[in-house]
């Protein structure tokens, strides 16, 4: 019996010692296309970011710098490497249904060169023209196409950058915002509008409170307070001072006719904190070509903190002017 279980005991280290082998023998790790990479062995070139967005005013051809190509190594380079550069627009990287921005749109570089005794190219030079864009996003890539050394890999991951360009819908800009907003669940908050107005401190002027009105795409535009929280954050006046409503601001669904069909929340609808937007039907929910401005009623919902609608609000938005 105990010759037996040496037996197998020593079976089981031959065959540990025959993984181990085996691993060591791997060509795949040889090849560095997994385990641990050394750096030295295949230098890696890559983009430094994944993707990068834009949203450009239809103002015919404007040039645009993108972040540099990357030598992943211990050390700087040793030589001039020269990266040449391709678009991409494959389902592989975009994905099957995504909106494609047509290639004759876009022009840039058909190389670029990492210099010896640095990791990073210059930035890459594009030029879009924008008069094509439209405010439904459309995206194309920039792929790393090949190296002129040999001892060089393209990254895996970060082998290529994708783009979206977007043009801005036709209402987007800064508006002046008036309204009223009642709380159930905390009576005391009331629309930031109400304090702006009377706030000499803040606002000596008396300037109306400002808000950007921003493109989502060719049906929605979204809420962002550059005043109070300079971010995608519904202001609200507490009666002496300024918050606002966390994980909540307001993106509005329009039609063809101007009609405001749906307000969601950028957030999520709902939100991790469960505040969600809806649309108060009995609202005039219409934007005014005449007078360049619209005028909305919605509630904000937050189940976990009251049943029912939490803040109904009442808001009329009026068009000042572009935003840059």
């Amino acid at each position: 019996m105990k010759k037996y279980k040496y037996g197998l005991i020593i079976s089981a280290l031959v065959a540990l010692v025959m993984g181990f082998t085996s691993c060591l023998n791997d060509d795949m790790i040889d090849d560095q296309k997994y385990g641990i990479i050394n750096l030295n062995a295949n230098k890696i070139i890559e983009f430094p970011d994944g993707a990068e967005s834009f949203t450009l005013k239809n103002e015919g051809s404007k040039q645009l710098k993108l972040g540099g190509i990357r030598l992943a190594a211990e050390k700087p380079a040793s030589e001039d490497i020269v990266v040449s550069l391709t678009i991409d627009r494959s389902a592989e990287i975009l994905g099957a249904s995504t909106p494609l921005l047509p290639s004759n749109v876009i022009t840039f570089p058909a190389t670029i060169t990492i210099p010896a005794g640095r990791r990073v190219s210059d930035s890459i030079t594009i030029t879009i023209n924008t008069d094509e864009l439209k405010a439904d996003p459309q995206y194309l890539a920039i792929s790393i196409a090949s190296i002129d050394k040999s001892d060089y890999l393209v990254s895996g991951n970060l082998g290529y950058l994708t783009l979206n360009f977007k043009g801005p819908h036709q209402w987007e800009g800064r508006y002046a915002l008036t309204g009223t907003m009642t709380d159930a669940a905390s009576p005391n908050l009331t629309h930031v509008s109400s304090l702006w107005v009377i706030d000499t401190k803040n606002n000596p002027n008396g300037d109306p409170y400002t808000v950007q009105i921003r493109t989502k795409n060719s049906t929605t535009l979204m809420f962002f307070d550059e005043i109070i929280q300079g971010d995608y954050i519904y202001p609200i006046s507490t009666g002496t001072s300024y918050s606002g409503y966390g994980s909540f601001a307001p993106e509005f669904v329009f039609d063809e006719e101007g009609n405001i069909t749906a307000v969601v929340n950028h957030h999520g609808q709902p939100a991790a904190n469960t505040r969600e937007a809806e649309l108060d039907p009995s609202g005039v929910n219409k934007y005014d070509e005449a007078t360049k401005s619209f005028q909305v009623s919605y509630w904000m919902n937050q189940p976990s903190s009251i049943a029912g609608h939490r803040s109904h609000i009442v808001e009329t938005y009026t068009f000042i002017e572009e935003l840059e």
